[in-house]
């Protein structure tokens, strides 16, 4: 007895799974997460409280920092991470601008290596390897810097490598 033939549109059925994939796709490659403003700009920075990457007997508490200040939250595997460390480096040497960090799902002892290779700019740095920062500061993904201003609150957000024109737009965000 011969089986019954499959149905047209059981046929169809990896063909449309194809097409919507591709849609997502192209859809992706457009998306601009910085087209979109962060809930918790306006707001006080969240707060965090984590062990110190060069101390994890420490607690470092985000009610700590001073603005105005970057927070930048980072990795040692993150290819951007890398790219923008020497923007973060000038600033920190440069501008009035302290920075403090958080470094999300790595390894410590790489990412303490690897700020002593290529230098550190940080005041001080969050070890978040269990990303318990993720949901407080919406981390969409790496790097993400957040602009703090004297008050503690939130005044910009930029996800990506930071560079010089990126810096001068979020600086004039901060009160006068």
């Amino acid at each position: 007895m011969p089986g019954k033939p499959a149905p047209k549109l059981l046929l169809a059925l990896p063909l449309l799974m194809f097409a919507i994939l591709g849609l997502l796709y192209f859809y992706g490659l457009t998306y601009d997460p910085n087209k979109y403003a962060s809930r918790l700009i306006g707001k006080a920075t969240p707060v965090l409280k984590l062990p110190s990457l060069f101390n994890t007997e420490t607690l470092l508490d985000s009610t700590s920092i001073k603005g105005p200040a970057l927070i930048n939250v980072w990795a040692s595997w993150c290819g951007a991470c890398r790219e923008e460390h020497a923007e973060l480096k000038r600033i920190a040497a440069e501008e009035n601008i302290n920075i403090y960090a958080i470094d999300y799902q790595d390894d410590a002892e790489i990412a303490r290596t690897w700020l002593k290779q290529n230098g550190n700019p940080f005041v001080w740095v969050m070890f978040d390897g269990a990303a318990a920062a993720g949901l407080p500061l919406d981390i969409f993904s790496l790097p993400q810097t957040y602009l703090v201003d004297a008050q503690g609150v939130i005044r910009a957000r930029h996800i990506g490598a930071l560079n010089p024109a990126i810096w001068q737009e979020m600086k004039t965000k901060l009160p006068q």
